[in-house]
């Protein structure tokens, strides 16, 4: 089985002892894994106020390596977010770009929120909402940053139910609790942990939005794509979770 992995982070991660793979070593121990395309961001971007620097050094760095879709990360709390962006595309064919509201301190139902959702929808550009990094119960007690509340998400998917957005560390309850109320919402399976998972959310949750995503470096890679090998569903579905909901998606 191959996949896409909408889920990938590249650098340090400074409160676990994680892997420290150069860009070729990443693509390396994805391809490993049956993940022949992934959707790349930096971790520096989510503990400094200005991720510009860090999205330019990436895009730079995954040029090289084709399978590797740089992913930008945009901090609505700085006032050049949209220059930036405009620069980012000067660069590369951006896909998608990432927003970490917890990390960065803004609301996803504020002005500049409402300002980038209208800008990603006139230019094609998909949209990523980080909900965690890590579960809550093992965060780092100096660093204790909440997930992104089903609440807020509930807000924005019924404040633009056109604009379909991809939401990535979601648990399986708060997938469950979002399904029916967001039809607008897709998510990957990083966080989404249970016995015979993937039948019990197909009971709710339509196949055409669940996506595949390992959350490497910070999760085990294999761990979440045994997820999909071993699950109890015809293999059609299978393919559309793993990487064909991606593809079509971000257009890749």
């Amino acid at each position: 089985m191959t996949f896409i992995d909408t889920n990938v982070s590249y650098g340090h991660w400074p409160f676990a002892r994680q892997p420290k793979r150069s860009v070729k070593q990443l693509e390396s121990h994805l391809q490993k894994h049956g993940i022949q395309q992934a959707l790349v961001s930096h971790l520096e971007t989510l503990f400094v106020p200005d991720p510009n620097p860090t999205n330019r050094e990436l895009i730079h760095a995954c040029k090289r390596y084709e399978n590797l879709i740089p992913v930008p990360v945009i901090n609505l709390a700085m006032p050049d977010w949209l220059r930036n962006l405009e620069a980012y595309r000067n660069l590369t064919n951006i896909k998608a770009v990432k927003l970490y509201p917890n990390f960065h301190n803004f609301s996803l139902n504020s002005t500049r929120c409402r300002e980038l959702t209208q800008y990603l929808s006139e230019s094609g550009i998909r949209l990523i909402i980080n909900i965690r990094m890590v579960d809550e119960r093992h965060q780092y007690h100096g660093l204790k940053i909440k997930g992104v509340s089903t609440k807020q998400l509930l807000t924005y998917a019924n404040r633009f139910p056109d604009f379909k957005f991809l939401c990535t560390g979601l648990f399986r309850p708060e997938i469950l609790e979002l399904a029916e109320k967001c039809p607008n919402l897709l998510t990957d399976l990083s966080f989404a942990d249970w016995h015979d998972l993937i039948n019990g959310l197909l009971e709710t949750v339509s196949p055409d939005r669940l996506f595949f995503g390992s959350h490497t470096p910070l999760m085990v890679t294999k761990a979440n794509t045994y997820k999909l090998e071993v699950a109890d569903i015809p293999k059609a579905t299978k393919r559309k979770i793993a990487s064909g909901n991606a593809k079509a998606f971000f257009r890749l």
